[in-house]
């Protein structure tokens, strides 16, 4: 992994910071929550004392809180918000948002009944399934018709046990005529008239439909509804009286004038029943915050919205307008008092709803739930959440700039520190050091100066060494000419024992040897000077080594000397002599290694650029760690069994050669490693 990773990676930690400050904006969030839990649920504990204050608001007899049971076909009425226009469609009568018991699981041969209270009126809403419809035929001034038609009987009773009948009929799809009855079969209707009741009679394709309202009190606590037929005969009706629950409009008015503001309140009994519902829930919170208010629903408040996981609930569907069922309402008909936050949906904000138990002394009557918007500290949160993000945004992108303009400053820094060292050393061995950044006062600086100063050593060392040869060339010749002479002069003037001349004759072997270790010591150098004085002229390349390959036959007989060259010219631009003086060196080299009857192949190929001039030999592969240090000076990997001194000077010659003609030179092993080939590729010009 690179520096400059390193640092941008350390310096996204700045991350951390908006990490802070989102867990910070999640405890004060659920702070805020249940401070506002807690004045809410207050709020709706006194509004719940000020309903247990008057009972009778909740109930219009004491038995509904105990014997009211939809499933067994008790009918509740609730309060409806708009009143119902008498028309005989159903349209405009509420669904519940969730099952009801008792709604829509009518039994068989009954009517299908709603019921709601709207003002001071219970409104009724009544369906008959019926193949044959007969109205009413008007008879003179008779106000009892005197052939019978399909009517519906309405049977009521209220807390007194004072029971009543009501014959309802029309003439023809319209208006309904409704008349006081006998109760009982035949249900025969009087001459009386009510004129308190309205209401409209509809055909439908099964049958028809009645819709009538009328004062809630005529309608008592409890109701029957049967449908007859023209023959008196029942077709379709309830299981006999069905106790009649209703939602309060005493209860709602005294619900709006202890409702505050944007606040909304609703009492259910201890069934879950909705009994009153007054207030609306508005709200108030305004962003003053440009990101918030352009955009209010959104890309930017869902980026926020999804940064916290929302501890709220998803809005569930209670019941209404018939009862409330679900939490908190659950636990608060139980006794508890509860709170919970609902998010936005349904075209309603977020809400934070109570509820508290309403009890009369030991008695428990009901639960009261207060809703109010929780939109207000959604925004104070996505407020601090918005400039708290953008802050840390902004020093984060800060530093991460900074860190990376640290970083490519750093890395370009070691990066010429590295190039500068690679580079020191010249493919021709010298060192030529320019270490840059020795000024700077930091780490880097000072290992630029250790770098300058260990290259300055070495340098001074291998220039040492370069001119150690002439040096002791110089030095040495004097001394070995003595040694050389006095053993000549010896051997002339006096006659030596058989054992001193053994010893004279190794005196000059040493002294030959170490002559011959100084002439390859000066060699490289008189080579250098001979290139620098060196003229180009233009030659036939494969002339010459066509030439030279002869010449090597002969030269080198104890091996197969093979010369492979193209049938045209290769002019080049350079010296014949020192390429012969090339060739001699890797001759040499290669016999060297070449065992005996073995094959030595001088070979020069014409490529696209360049020209191929190689020397193979059969024998034993490169070692390993001389693959890159081959052509250096003073390195050599040949024995001495021959007596012959070697230095390591014939290949750094070689390349001394190559640079001079613009060639590069290379040493690889054939295939199978069966041998070396030394390839000098010359550009063609």
């Amino acid at each position: 992994m690179s520096l400059r990773t390193k640092l941008l990676l350390l310096s996204l930690l700045t991350l951390i910071l908006p990490w802070a400050g989102w867990k910070y904006a999640q405890q004060m969030e659920n702070t805020l929550r249940s401070g506002q839990e807690a004045a809410l649920i207050t709020t709706a504990d006194v509004l719940g004392r000020v309903v247990a204050s008057e009972p009778e608001l909740l109930y219009r007899t004491g038995e509904l809180r105990d014997t009211f049971d939809p499933k067994r076909g008790d009918l509740f009425a609730p309060l409806l918000l708009t009143q119902p226009l008498i028309d005989g469609f159903a349209d405009e009568w509420p669904e519940p948002t969730r099952p009801v018991p008792g709604f829509g699981d009518a039994q068989p041969n009954a009517p299908l009944l709603r019921l709601g209270v709207h003002g001071r009126s219970l409104h009724v809403y009544a369906e008959i399934k019926t193949t044959r419809r007969a109205y009413e035929t008007p008879s003179g001034n008779e106000t009892v018709p005197e052939s019978g038609s399909d009517r519906l009987i309405i049977l009521t009773r209220d807390e007194f046990s004072r029971e009543r009948a009501w014959s309802i009929s029309a003439l023809a799809p319209g208006p309904i005529i409704v008349r006081p009855s006998d109760i009982g079969s035949p249900w025969r209707p009087h001459s009386d008239d009510m004129p308190y009741i309205t209401g409209v009679w509809r055909e439908t394709a099964t049958g028809y439909a009645i819709e009538l309202r009328g004062p809630q009190n005529l309608f008592g606590t409890q109701l029957a509804v049967y449908a007859l037929d023209k023959n008196n005969a029942t077709i379709a009706g309830t299981r006999g009286l069905a106790w009649v629950h209703a939602g309060s409009e005493a209860l709602k008015q005294r619900l709006e004038q202890y409702a505050p503001d944007g606040v909304r309140v609703s009492v259910v009994d201890v069934n879950g029943w909705l009994l009153a519902r007054a207030g609306e829930v508005t709200v108030n919170a305004t962003s003053t915050y440009p990101g918030l208010q352009a955009n209010e629903y959104g890309f930017m408040r869902s980026v926020y919205r999804g940064l916290f996981p929302s501890s709220s609930v998803k809005p569930q569907a209670y019941g209404l307008p018939y009862g409330m069922w679900g939490a908190p309402v659950d636990e608060a008909r139980q006794g508890t008092n509860a709170a919970i936050w609902f998010d936005q949906a349904s075209g309603e904000p977020s809400l934070v709803r109570a509820a508290v138990p309403v009890r009369y002394g030991d008695e428990l009557l009901g639960a009261l739930v207060v809703e109010q918007p929780g939109e207000q500290l959604v925004l104070v949160r996505e407020l601090a959440l918005t400039r708290l993000l953008n802050l840390t945004l902004v020093a984060t992108l800060f530093s991460v700039t900074v860190m990376l303009v640290f970083a490519a400053r750093l890395s370009h820094r070691i990066r010429r520190l590295s190039r500068a060292a690679r580079t020191a050393l010249t493919a021709e061995g010298r060192i030529e050091h320019s270490i840059p950044g020795t000024e700077a006062r930091d780490e880097l600086g000072a290992l630029a100066r250790s770098y300058d100063t260990l290259l300055g050593r070495v340098k001074e060392y291998t220039i040492y060494l370069q001119t150690l040869g002439t040096k002791l060339s110089h030095e040495l010749r004097t001394p070995l000419t003595i040694v050389s002479s006095s053993l000549d002069n010896l051997v002339s003037e006096e006659t030596l024992a058989p054992n001193a001349q053994s010893y004279v004759d190794r005196a000059r072997s040493g002294t030959n040897r170490m002559h011959a270790i100084l002439t390859a010591l000066s060699e490289a150098t008189r080579v250098e000077q001979s290139i620098e004085h060196t003229d180009r002229v233009r030659f036939d390349l494969s002339e010459l080594v066509r030439n030279m390959g002869q010449a090597y036959r002969q030269t080198f007989a104890q091996h197969r000397i093979e010369t492979q060259v193209p049938g045209e010219s290769c002019t080049i631009d350079g010296s014949p002599d020192l390429i012969a003086q090339l060739l001699d060196k890797l001759m040499d080299n290669a016999s060297d290694f070449t065992p005996v009857g073995k094959q030595i192949t001088l070979a020069l190929e014409i490529g696209p650029r360049e020209y191929r001039l190689s020397v193979s030999n059969e024998g034993p592969p490169l070692p390993p760690q001389l693959n890159d240090r081959l052509f250096e000076s003073l390195v050599s990997s040949r024995g001495s069994a021959d007596g012959k001194p070697h230095l390591g000077l014939g290949l750094y010659i070689v390349r001394l050669i190559a640079d001079f003609h613009g060639s590069r030179v290379s040493a690889t092993n054939l295939p199978d490693d069966t041998g070396v080939s030394i390839t000098l590729e010359i550009p063609r010009t």
